[in-house]
């Protein structure tokens, strides 16, 4: 999979993400229950991005029913971030891509056709490992990158231009938690 440049030989568009991703990021942090405080962060997130890029930035936070949103909106395109108590998985989530048995979502980012979501499964990373290395081939999706280690796991594929990561590590409480990127064309 190819990702944004970084350093140097960056394109200017490129190198735009990552402020933009920074900055978003930092709006959620800030974030706070009501309106005034996301107003606040709002503003403080356009300042930032602004001040970064050069450009023209509309950033809207949103907090409501256990959830905080994050949306940059640029000349470039728009990233929309949400973290939180049952986030749901965006509407176009393609239907080719396993997810493990008795997930929970806990943030999924957009930006352009790009998508990272973050999934909780109650199985171990052993088992979520072998379910969507299976599941995925099944779907027809070519396996590209394999790797297992005390620390975590990672499963790559391929399918029509597309590109999926997959990095899977036990958190705390013994459960897996996965994290999904997907670049489409």
């Amino acid at each position: 999979m190819k990702g944004p440049a970084i350093g140097p030989a960056a394109t200017e568009p490129a190198m735009t993400i990552r402020p933009l991703f920074t900055a978003a990021l930092c709006a959620l942090a800030l974030c706070a229950c009501g309106k005034a405080a996301d107003q606040a962060a709002e503003t403080a997130a356009e300042t930032a991005i602004e001040a970064e890029t050069g450009g023209d930035v509309d950033v809207d936070i949103e907090t409501q029913d256990g959830q905080q949103s994050v949306t940059v909106q640029t000349p470039e395109g728009e990233m929309r971030h949400t973290t939180g108590e049952n986030v749901a998985l965006p509407a176009d989530f393609p239907k080719d891509i396993a997810l493990p048995e008795g997930y929970t979502v806990l943030s999924v980012m957009t930006m352009g056709p790009a998508v990272s979501v973050v999934l909780r499964s109650p199985g171990s990373v052993a088992d979520v490992y072998a379910q969507l290395r299976a599941e995925q081939a099944r779907k027809g999706w070519k396996e590209s990158v394999s790797m297992q280690g005390d620390q975590g796991s990672m499963l790559g594929f391929e399918k029509n231009k597309r590109g999926l990561l997959m990095n899977l590590r036990a958190d705390l409480d013994g459960q897996t938690v996965v994290s999904l990127s997907l670049e489409a064309p």
